[in-house]
């Protein structure tokens, strides 16, 4: 019998992506973020405080290449685990849960558009792409995290 995986789904403008919700901690409503030095703005739009933590907000829509977009009241975050590092993302909106089979995941490292590989699930309405929170950081963000924790 196939492996069953979780996702949750969310979108970005009308973009359908997905991360695994075993990394997935808690969603919630966006708040306000306290920006970050100018020179990671690429990676980070800021902080956001959850519960007394400080934690970084990725900037996930430089990721995929949109348009930078102000945060609304209708958006939300999504705080999840990288390893040991707690990371968020501001997301239009979240859909739902969904599950699939890891043999429907597609590996495409030739899509033109595609800077590095991307898992792919095609479904009967379209394809999501999935990334794990750590796809969301360029090494030089990881450097980052890493030199704030010491």
């Amino acid at each position: 019998m196939a492996k069953s995986v979780s996702l949750l789904l969310f979108f970005l403008d009308e973009n359908r992506y997905a991360i695994p919700l075993t990394s997935v901690e808690r969603v919630y409503p966006a708040v306000e973020i306290t920006p970050c030095e100018a020179e990671h703005k690429s990676e980070f739009l800021g902080f956001v405080n959850v519960h007394g933590e400080l934690i970084p907000v990725v900037n996930a829509r430089a990721r995929f290449g949109l348009p930078d977009k102000a945060v609304t009241v209708s958006d939300m975050m999504v705080v999840a685990l990288d390893g040991e590092h707690k990371l968020a993302m501001i997301v239009d909106r979240v859909a739902d849960v969904l599950e699939y089979s890891a043999e429907q995941m597609i590996i495409a490292e030739s899509l033109l558009y595609a800077k590095t590989q991307v898992n792919v699930i095609n479904l009967a309405d379209g394809m999501i792409v999935v990334k794990e929170m750590r796809d969301y950081l360029t090494e030089t963000g990881r450097q980052w995290l890493e030199q704030r924790k010491s």
